[in-house]
């Protein structure tokens, strides 16, 4: 199998010695290709058997394996690629997803339309960390959401973002909503004389979220939210494909993925592949709030969000949870500059939302300088 026409897969394999390693290498190579008896399989497609390219211990019963898988296998189709990926496979307890070749990615997926640099233009902020609030919860009126919108405006705040639980309730109607909160933010702006941009959610069914997009758009927010777990992953690809708004990937309904030992590794799942898909900024769980991630997991991520990785942008890390007024600086420190970080429920528990606001951007604004 030639590198030009194959790609690597690493997975992490829980086995008892090398021996039980290889036998579940070549599991994983036959159940993500052929799926079959590889002495039954016709001569035309021998050549898409998967091949163990490598087996290494990492420690006590934990094995990395790297398969090569024929390009052929996927031919040109992002979902069938992310089923080559981790399919059938996933269903084993032993069974963890670490990383893939970079160079497919690079030549397959479209990667970030806007990335940090882009977001950056549209806020005329060139250093610094930038700044996201949430306006919620379910249940509040437009009135009421686009009231906190025109607060945080006011207070400086960079990024305004739907909650990921509002959609179209009848509390709070998307295109009544969307009006409303990109009015507020508009006349909030003028208290600040800087930009905000406000970014609807727009997760919903997969049949309706390209004409969702289009309405955001149409209705004047300057980016969107979407969950690529719920509306399925390839669907961020595609909106992307339009470079009309950034995208705000949230990570909902991903924790059967990424906290089990059978799942994918965050890193790599994050950074690395939610860029690919398109995600112009990455929402994760942050260490120090009511998630598992540790801080060293959360440095990965971002890392994996900014390396450079032939032509696609790097992406905006966006840690969430555990962002609070008094952990900024040392949040800044371990994170970086290039970082949106997100901050909801620590705003409003001060009440004055605007003053907290301006409180959590001084706080950015001081770390630069």
């Amino acid at each position: 199998m030639d590198k030009q026409n194959s790609f690597w897969v690493e997975y992490q394999v829980e086995a008892d010695d090398r021996s039980d390693a290889e036998f579940k290498a070549g599991l994983i190579a036959v159940e993500q290709s052929v799926e079959m008896p590889p002495e039954v399989v016709p001569a035309s497609a021998q050549k898409n058997i998967g091949k163990v390219l490598d087996i290494t211990q990492l420690e006590s019963e934990q094995w990395s394996v790297k398969i090569n898988y024929h390009v052929d296998l996927f031919d040109g189709d992002i979902t069938q690629f992310l089923n080559i990926l981790f399919g059938n496979i996933s269903l084993q307890p032993w069974c963890r997803l670490l990383n893939t070749d970079t160079a497919i990615l690079n030549t397959s997926f479209q990667g970030p339309a806007f990335g940090t640099t882009g977001i950056r233009k549209l806020l005329n902020v060139d250093e610094r960390a930038l700044s996201c609030a949430v306006i919620k919860p379910i249940g509040a009126s437009s009135d009421e959401l686009s009231g906190m919108a025109h607060q945080f405006a006011s207070g400086g705040i960079d990024i305004i973002k739907d909650d990921h639980g509002l959609t179209d309730q009848k509390s709070a109607p998307f295109k009544e909503r969307v009006i409303k909160c990109v009015q507020a933010v508009r006349s909030g702006e003028q208290h600040t004389g800087k930009k905000t941009l406000y970014f609807p959610n727009i997760t919903v069914s997969p049949f309706k979220v390209k004409e969702r997009f289009e309405q955001a758009a149409e209705l004047g927010a300057d980016g969107v939210l979407i969950a690529p777990q719920l509306v399925g992953l390839e669907t961020l690809h595609e909106l992307t494909k339009s470079g009309t708004l950034p995208i705000m990937a949230h990570p909902t309904f991903s924790g059967s993925y990424l906290i089990n030992k059978s799942g994918v590794d965050p890193a790599f799942y994050f950074g690395k592949l939610t860029r690919s898909l398109g995600a112009d900024a990455i929402i994760y769980p942050n260490a120090d709030g009511r998630f598992s991630f540790t801080t060293d997991l959360c440095k990965k991520i971002n890392r994996s969000c900014r390396e450079k990785r032939g032509g696609h942008l790097p992406a905006l890390p966006a840690p969430g949870g555990g962002v609070r007024l008094e952990t900024i600086p040392g949040l800044v420190r371990s994170y970086g500059s290039d970082t949106l970080f997100l901050i909801g429920g620590s705003l409003f528990k001060q009440g004055d939302i605007k003053n907290a606001a301006m409180n959590f951007q001084q706080a950015l604004e001081n770390h630069e300088q």
